[in-house]
């Protein structure tokens, strides 16, 4: 289930059957934002995560998203090397 809150409600939905399994997965395609954005950066450092680093930076830990949303090359937000430079929007 997708809320209407989520960063993915207006993302587009996609159903794959295996109908030898009597199976389905579903996945969510989401489009980056497009718009353009001031930034600064940020080293990452022993300890962080994605939501601590999104409270102490953003105002609040809901914000994690954004701060992948503007890293796209972010693959895997739970294993980001130290001395990463991120990118953080402006609040």
């Amino acid at each position: 289930m997708i809320y209407s809150d989520s960063r993915y409600a207006d993302g587009n939905i996609f159903v794959a059957a295996d109908s030898r399994k009597n199976t389905y997965e579903v996945t969510v395609y989401r489009a980056f934002p497009t718009v353009s954005s001031e930034f600064f950066l940020y080293e990452w450092v022993q300890g962080d995560r994605p939501d601590t680093v999104a409270h102490k930076l953003l105002g609040s830990s809901d914000f994690w998203w954004k701060i992948l949303d503007i890293n796209p090359e972010i693959i895997n937000p739970l294993h980001i090397p130290i001395g990463t430079a991120l990118r953080i929007p402006n609040a």
